[in-house]
């Protein structure tokens, strides 16, 4: 949803990835300009899809890394005679987008931008991820966001580069009436349109807008996060702090979560924290100290003397960082109830969006005692003896 919102925040982002996938359905519409393509030894056209944000890092990666090898064939095919007149012509005007310097710049910078933000996203889909992990990721990419503000010059040098040109696309400008405006408004205006070049005109509108964009999407998503992540912050310490800020911290999570805590969780906590630091040096390093407090309390079967802890470690460890757990159901659902299987009954089609999505564990299960039994079961043949 970040990468989204700021793919749609200007004209330029927009018509940007309309030329990505004009050049996947250019090269997969035939196969004869496919294996032109493939020939020049270069990463296939990827499609742009609106729902997987990952397509566009993938198109915008081959586009990044071939991009000369795209202009070669394109010019190619608009060169061939035998090729149709409204093929040559697609041909030789996908060319001439891909030799504009805007285009070389944009294919740079949102390929380092997709990248980022696609590495993240896995981060974020780890089902063993906590929320402080996911909030430290998301800081870390807007740090990286803010640090490409000041990049503007890197990019449009990469861009001439990839482009060949150094000139921008003009743009024609409807001048103002001075018949219908004061002289005085005319002039300072003219003066300060004359003091902006097209290369200035560009980052404002076109790459500081999309920036800006970024950084208030993560912003509010950060917020989201940190508003959940700052009432079970104290766990990260808990052996550190005094027993007055830990009965506080308590508190404050007995106030939000009344029905799920009791009032005695402070000296609850009071108590697990010395607990915790007798057995605080058996942490492996990849694991979390919150799950490993969970662990702790099982393993130890103190349930019964940190009842309260135990539930919110567990309700902190259960917290859903993403949603793509939930949007992947649907994406299962809908395979699996086609038109062929309309007649299933609820309770079938739950058991089998169930195996679907959780088939890594189904693949480990041993079938042959299941089998064996229902073979018995169904079984015709009476045994005689």
């Amino acid at each position: 949803m970040v990468a989204q919102s700021a793919a749609e925040c200007c004209h330029a982002a927009v018509d940007f990835f309309g030329v990505l996938e004009e050049i996947y359905v250019f090269f997969t519409a035939s196969t004869h300009r496919y294996e032109i393509l493939t020939k020049k030894a270069v990463s296939v056209p990827k499609r742009i899809n609106t729902t997987r944000w990952s397509c566009r890092a993938d198109a915008t990666k081959a586009l990044s890394e071939g991009y000369s090898q795209f202009i070669e064939a394109l010019d190619q095919i608009a060169d061939d005679r035998d090729e149709l007149a409204d093929v040559r012509c697609k041909a030789r005007g996908l060319s001439e987008r891909l030799c504009q310097l805007e285009t070389g710049i944009y294919t740079v910078f949102w390929n380092d931008m997709l990248q980022r933000f696609n590495a993240t996203s896995k981060i974020l889909q780890n089902p063993k991820l906590d929320l402080n992990s996911a909030v430290a990721a998301i800081k870390s990419l807007q740090v990286f966001v803010e640090s490409k503000r000041d990049s503007f010059k890197e990019y449009e040098k990469e861009g001439i580069d990839k482009s060949g040109t150094t000139e921008y696309v003009r743009k024609r400008e409807r001048r103002r009436n001075v018949r219908l405006n004061p002289l005085e408004q005319c002039q300072s205006a003219t003066t300060q349109q004359a003091t902006l070049t097209q290369s200035d005109t560009f980052r404002i509108e076109n790459f500081l807008t999309v920036i800006d964009q970024f950084a208030i999407s993560l912003q509010q998503r950060l917020l989201a996060y940190e508003l959940v992540s700052g009432r079970f912050s104290f766990l990260q310490k808990l052996d550190e702090l005094p027993p007055h800020e830990i009965l506080t911290a308590a508190s404050n999570l007995v106030d939000i979560y009344k029905d799920d805590l009791d009032a005695c969780l402070g000296n609850e906590l009071v108590q697990f924290a010395e607990f915790f630091a007798s057995f605080k040096d058996e942490q492996a390093v990849d694991v979390s100290r919150e799950n490993f407090m969970y662990k702790l309390i099982r393993d130890k079967q103190v349930q019964g003397s940190f009842p309260n802890v135990e539930i919110v470690l567990r309700m902190y460890l259960v917290l859903m960082i993403s949603n793509c757990s939930a949007e992947r159901s649907f994406s299962k659902l809908k395979l699996i109830k086609n038109r062929l299987r309309t007649t299933m009954c609820s309770g079938r089609l739950s058991h089998l969006s169930l195996m679907s999505i959780e088939s890594d564990i189904l693949r480990q299960i041993n079938f042959e005692d299941l089998v064996t039994t229902f073979a018995k079961i169904k079984a015709r043949k009476v045994s005689l003896h």
